[in-house]
């Protein structure tokens, strides 16, 4: 399907491939209908663009390529985790927040997107750990003598 997108223009997505979120994001509860928009410029990020606001989109990265150590603590409803469906089919994205200078961008490692690739059913979870953070570095700190290079966003 064509959409026309605020930041990107004419983008085309499968309609079968669209994310349901039945809770809609923090912040964002109305916006229920998601699809994910690849730049291979931003690659191994991805946006995901949401359906019902032409105007709204977020950069997200699937954090274990990032953060290899990073453990989801999921403490939900029995029914919620239910509905997640067999783990297998789980695939996790975090939303990350680009800053002017891109080697300072964080991600979002409390509250991930857990999504059910078979179902295309999505939520945004919040993990109870207190060692985990809104706004983690995206990137590790570098030597003193590099210059991060930026990237606009």
């Amino acid at each position: 399907m064509d959409f026309l997108s605020e930041r990107f223009g004419k983008v085309n997505y499968d309609e079968h491939s669209v994310l349901h979120f039945p809770q809609g994001l923090v912040g964002f509860p109305g916006m229920t209908r998601f699809f994910l928009l690849r730049d291979e410029r931003l690659d191994p990020l991805v946006w995901l663009h949401s359906i019902d606001d032409p105007n709204l989109a977020f950069l997200v990265c699937d954090p274990f390529e990032f953060f290899p150590d990073y453990e989801l603590r999921l403490r939900l409803p029995a029914a919620v985790r239910a509905a997640m469906g067999n783990s297998q089919d789980l695939h996790v994205l975090a939303i990350v927040t680009p800053q002017s200078m891109f080697s300072r961008s964080t991600v979002n490692l409390l509250g991930p997107l857990v999504l059910n690739t078979v179902s295309r059913t999505a939520w945004q979870v919040i993990l109870d750990d207190e060692q985990l953070s809104t706004r983690h570095p995206l990137f590790p700190e570098r030597p003193s003598g590099l210059r991060p290079q930026a990237l606009a966003v």
